[in-house]
């Protein structure tokens, strides 16, 4: 699902010169049949000769050029590139991003709207073909799920005797914490919090889609989740992974089940990476036979990677063949200076807020004041025409650069 991009309104692409290769730069991308103009941009001179190309030296400054120069909204503009830290860059001013090739481990905090390997997978992006990320598209339409991907990557875990172990991990989506400027009005992010104190089915639905799916491709032994600490069993917490229904999971004869056990208390909360990964070591122990056995294990999600790591090492250490991740989301530190607008309400001008319909589980805005209404008012936004609006005020401006010389 696109951030900043109104899929229904692509005008323009920026290619990036310095690693698409040439068919990328000169390939005729379209939606429903129309050509789509396409700028090509470089910080080098060899690309000079493209048709239609800029030679640039700050992003924000290449962003107003093209707005200006092509008479279009940031809001209608997607770049491409090989090198995440040039996405990273446009997600900051607002500009939606595929990435061509893998997302590596290091860079799960910058995730950017796609990631694909060929021209064919961004012509379906293009032509909605392919919607976004799975636990996006759940919590945002609540269907669709033939048109979502997934987000994965490769990463290693050392084991106590000095060998590593391959995990693959796969991702639903992008996670905003609650400091984040985004929070009041990502979808993921609120079902996220929503999941930690009660069932919620946009989850049930991503997890029993994702757990079905890796089970068409692998025999698996075993689906696990990440338990509860003592302190939460002692306090009644909501054990949010027994609540989940799989109902096609189950159709398939298989369910979750309890492998791993939390021996101890840990908070991961406002440590650095070190700090997380030395609180958690040796937390969990396993409490069932894995020996030889294929597991995937789910999460909601994924800060340092601390957690769910250490969970795979220790199903590793009691012999496990091979250990899947698959976690509802990451959390992103991608932010922007650019100063971010939220919907207000036209009864009182106060933010308006995601809120959940408890009867539908469909997601919606409302007035955070909203018990302030006089009579009762209420003031609402359907989910997708609060998301259309708000790419719409979080446009891009062109802005005026005044030479202050001539002031002198």
């Amino acid at each position: 699902m696109w951030k900043w991009t109104r899929p229904d309104n692509i005008q323009l692409l920026i290619l990036d010169g310095d690693t698409l290769e040439e068919e990328f730069l000169t390939y005729p991308y379209s939606k429903d049949d129309k050509v789509i103009k396409t700028v090509v941009v470089t910080k080098s001179d060899k690309l000079t000769g493209h048709k239609n190309s800029i030679k640039f030296f700050d992003f924000y400054d290449l962003i107003q050029e093209i707005i200006e120069k092509e008479k279009c909204e940031s809001y209608s503009i997607i770049s491409i590139s090989k090198d995440i830290l040039f996405l990273k860059s446009m997600m900051e001013y607002h500009i939606g991003t595929i990435l061509v090739g893998t997302l590596i481990y290091d860079f799960l905090k910058n995730i950017p709207d796609y990631t694909v390997q060929n021209i064919n997978s961004i012509e379906k992006i293009l032509n909605l073909d392919t919607k976004g990320y799975g636990a996006e598209i759940f919590a945002t339409y609540s269907s669709s799920r033939n048109k979502m991907s997934l987000l994965h990557c490769n990463e290693f875990v050392m084991l106590d005797d000095g060998n590593e172990r391959n995990v693959d991990l796969y991702f639903g989506g992008r996670y905003y914490a609650n400091k984040h400027m985004y929070i009041l009005n990502d979808p993921l992010s609120h079902i996220v919090k929503q999941f930690k104190s009660g069932y919620v089915k946009a989850v049930d639905l991503f997890f029993d889609s994702v757990c079905c799916y890796i089970a068409r491709r692998e025999n698996i032994d075993y689906f696990t989740y990440i338990p509860l600490k003592p302190n939460d069993i002692k306090e009644g917490k909501f054990d949010r992974f027994n609540s989940l229904q799989l109902s096609k999971l189950k159709k398939n004869n298989m369910q979750l089940d309890s492998i791993l056990n939390c021996k101890e208390d840990f908070s991961q909360k406002g440590n650095d990476l070190y700090v997380r990964r030395e609180i958690v070591k040796g937390a969990f122990e396993v409490i069932k036979d894995v020996e030889n056995k294929t597991i995937v294990i789910i999460d909601d999600v994924f800060s340092s990677g601390s957690t769910i790591l250490e969970a795979v090492k220790t199903l590793y250490e009691a012999g496990a063949k091979k250990v899947i991740a698959v976690l509802l989301s990451v959390n992103q530190l991608t932010e922007s200076s650019i100063k971010y607008k939220n919907l207000k309400c036209n009864i009182c001008g106060s933010n308006m807020k995601l809120r959940m319909n408890k009867s539908s589980g469909q997601l919606f805005f409302g007035c955070e004041n909203y018990q302030e209404h006089e009579n009762g008012k209420s003031s609402t936004i359907d989910l997708l025409s609060g998301m259309d609006t708000l790419k719409e005020i979080n446009k891009l401006e062109v802005v005026d650069i005044v030479d202050l010389h001539d002031e002198f």
